[in-house]
Formats: C-alpha cells, sequence, structure tokens
C-alpha cells in the first residue's frame, strides 16, 4: 500500500504538465542560460581587462625616463602623454574613471640622479590612482612593477656601468614551470565557492514548492480527511508522501544541477579566476561522485521533514508558506555563509545540520572532504530525519492536528 501512496502523490505531480514545466523544465532553462551568460561577461571583462591600454598622463618627466619609455612601449600596453599641464583636471579625470593613472616625477629628476652622492633624500615618483575603478588599480602596477622598475635599473647600470652590479640575484629569470597547481583542485575551489550553495538552495526549493501543496494542500481541499477514512495506516500515508515528495525533489534538484553542470564549460573563466584552466581538468573520482549523492539524499530528506511537518502542523497552503519561510531564510544563510569560510573548518561544524551538509559538498569539490567530516554530517542528517518522521506521523494520528479541528 505504501508505493501505492508513493505512485499517486507521483502521478499528481509528473501527470500535470504545467507543473512539470514549472518545477523541472523552467527552473534549469533559466539557470543554464543564467550561468552561461555570467560565464560569457565575465570571460569578456577579463579579456577586457588583459587588452586595455592604459591611460597615463605623466608631470615633469624626464628626458631619461621619456627616452627609456619609447624604447620599450611596445611591449607595455600603456598609452602615455607627457608635457601636461593641468594636475587638478587630470586628477578629476582619474576619479571619474577617463583616466587610469597621473604620474608626477619630482622637479630636476635627472640632475638629483647624477647628483646622488650630494643628496640627504633620493628624488620621488608620486602617483596617483582610483582602485575603485577597473584599470586603475592595474596600470599603477604595471607602471610600477615593470615600467619603473626596470628604469630604475638602467639608471643603476649606468651609474655602476652594469645593471648587474645593482642587483644581488634575480628570481626566476630562467624558472618557466614557477607557478605549481593542481589544476584539478584549482577549478574544484572555483566550483566550491558556488555549486554547494546552489544545490543547497536548488534541494529545498524543489521540495518547497510542490510539498507545501502535498498535505496542507489536500487538508485545505477537504481530501485529506477522505485519505484518513479509508483503511490505510496512518503511517503508511505519511511515509508514502514523505517519499514521494523526497523523489520529486530530487528530481527537481537534478535538472537543475545538470543544467549547471551544462553551463560550467561557459563559465570556466570565471570559476578559475581568469586563469587558463580549462573545466576539463576536473577529475573526480566514482567514490567521491558516490559522496555527493548521499550527502544530496540526506539533506533531502531534511529538507523534505522540514517542510513537511509545517505542512502538518498548519491549516492552508497560505499558513503553511509563512510557516516555512523563516527555515527557508536559514538554508539561505547556511548556505551563503560557506562562500566566505576559509581554511579547514572544525570537525563539529559537521554536526551542525543543513551547515554541515554545505561544508561537507564544498570540501568534496575541494578534494579536502575527510571520511571522518562526512560520515558526521550524513549520520547527524539521518537522526534528524528520523526525528522529523517521528512527529510527522505522530501528528497524522493527531485528528485535531490533521482535520483542522
Amino acid at each position: 500500500m505504501l508505493w501505492v501512496i508513493v505512485k499517486k502523490e507521483l502521478k499528481r505531480v509528473f501527470s500535470d504538465r504545467r507543473l512539470v514545466f514549472s518545477a523541472f523544465i523552467l527552473p534549469a532553462v533559466g539557470i543554464y542560460i543564467l550561468y552561461s551568460l555570467m560565464g560569457t561577461m565575465m570571460g569578456e571583462m577579463f579579456e577586457d581587462r588583459d587588452q586595455h591600454q592604459s591611460i597615463i598622463h605623466v608631470y615633469e618627466a624626464p628626458a631619461s625616463f621619456i627616452e627609456y619609455y619609447d624604447n620599450h612601449k611596445d611591449n607595455l600596453g600603456m598609452k602615455m602623454t607627457f608635457n601636461q599641464e593641468d594636475f587638478e583636471a587630470d586628477l578629476i579625470g582619474v576619479k571619474d574613471g577617463d583616466i587610469d593613472l597621473v604620474v608626477m616625477f619630482e622637479e630636476g629628476f635627472d640632475q638629483k640622479i647624477m647628483d646622488y652622492q650630494s643628496l640627504e633624500q633620493v628624488p620621488e615618483v608620486k602617483t596617483y590612482y582610483n582602485p575603485s575603478e577597473d584599470y586603475s588599480y592595474p596600470a599603477r602596477n604595471k607602471f610600477v612593477m615593470q615600467l619603473l622598475e626596470g628604469y630604475e635599473l638602467a639608471m643603476l647600470g649606468e651609474r655602476f656601468g652594469n645593471e648587474n652590479y645593482a642587483k644581488a640575484f634575480v628570481v626566476d629569470a630562467t624558472n618557466d614551470e614557477s607557478e605549481v597547481m593542481d589544476e584539478s583542485k584549482a577549478m574544484g575551489i572555483g566550483l566550491s565557492m558556488i555549486l554547494p550553495m546552489l544545490i543547497a538552495i536548488l534541494l529545498f526549493a524543489g521540495a518547497m514548492g510542490i510539498g507545501l501543496d502535498t498535505i496542507a494542500g489536500e487538508k485545505e481541499r477537504g481530501t485529506m480527511a477522505t485519505l484518513l477514512m479509508t483503511p490505510v495506516n496512518r503511517e503508511t500515508i505519511a511515509m508514502g508522501k514523505l517519499i514521494g515528495l523526497a523523489i520529486v525533489a530530487f528530481v527537481s534538484a537534478a535538472c537543475s544541477f545538470i543544467a549547471i553542470m551544462a553551463s560550467l564549460p561557459n563559465v570556466g573563466g570565471m570559476l578559475s579566476g581568469g586563469r587558463d584552466i580549462s573545466i576539463t581538468s576536473l577529475s573526480f573520482t566514482v567514490f567521491q561522485y558516490i559522496q555527493l549523492l548521499i550527502i544530496m539524499l540526506v539533506l533531502v530528506g531534511m529538507y523534505v521533514g522540514l517542510i513537511c511537518i509545517t505542512s502538518v502542523r498548519a491549516k492552508s497552503i497560505k499558513e503553511a508558506g509563512t510557516y516555512v519561510s523563516p527555515i527557508y531564510m536559514i538554508v539561505m544563510f547556511a548556505s551563503f555563509s560557506t562562500m566566505f569560510t576559509t581554511g579547514e573548518p572544525a570537525l563539529i561544524q559537521f554536526a551542525i545540520p543543513i551547515l554541515g551538509n554545505v561544508l561537507a559538498i564544498k570540501q568534496l569539490f575541494m578534494f579536502q572532504l575527510g571520511m571522518d567530516a562526512f560520515l558526521l554530517s550524513t549520520i547527524v542528517s539521518i537522526v534528524i530525519t528520523g526525528i522529523l518522521i517521528l512527529m510527522i506521523t505522530r501528528s497524522f494520528n493527531n485528528e485535531k492536528v490533521m482535520l483542522n479541528a
């Protein structure tokens, strides 16, 4: 009889074309389009930043600097203008984002460099940039780290007769393999910032959309009273509805998850922080896929239990929606909070319902999920789900609750 009730619940959902479209197809298509657009726009942003020519206005530029810049400008990606006259107007341009960087050399710069033996203080180069603009800080960084450092080294070479006399050592001059990185883990870290939060929220949203109508809707329409009068054990009815809702919620989340995975090739640049890493570098083991499936299943169990207990205690769908809203806020808080955690979480955190599951998914994508953390979060979820099922079955045996007396 249990499976008869489960089939009834599934037929009620999957035989309604509008419900199937709104609960399964529309969210998946929306997620795919949204994340594909986000990835494309982020990729264009990184590409635009790399190809942008920095607009730099220079005041009091010494002849030696202008000569050095002319000899190296082809490799710098800078558009530099000298002999500017309105310093205050250029500062406004930096603030407005029209100019990336303004540079002011100290007056008589070349002469002071030549008279270095009699100087008490070396001449100064002042830079003015706007850190709130996309191109300003990178322009300053490139100007100081590439152009000015090379210019200073050239001047020291002239002073000592050889540039090498001004250097005690070099860093990675011939080392082409300086960056040591596990590409799979690097991409996994990018995934761990977004996917755990999305999975947790989508699982709850998929269960909530249909779950409130499963019990509260039938109570409101009066069909629940008819069902309770049948010669079927009430615990069986409760379990049938729980299992049916769990299957629906998992199918809904699976559709959204497939959409997310389908959009990953378009968001590879966003997940890798603009680095040249392909999404194909990700490599999960079969055991890790099984772990992810188990975490999602036990999370669905908790969600279904929470939604059903609110639906059982409510007299109408509207009232059930009011009860479930704070739970949804808790789910969202637990999901978003994992985006801002750094370092390895303490083992006790995996014992916190919902938060522990989301942390487990995050650690899994980062290839850092230990067996103790996995088992702890899973066992806690199963225990919580069992308690919720017990509360729901007891509520089904309460005439006052089930008949809205």
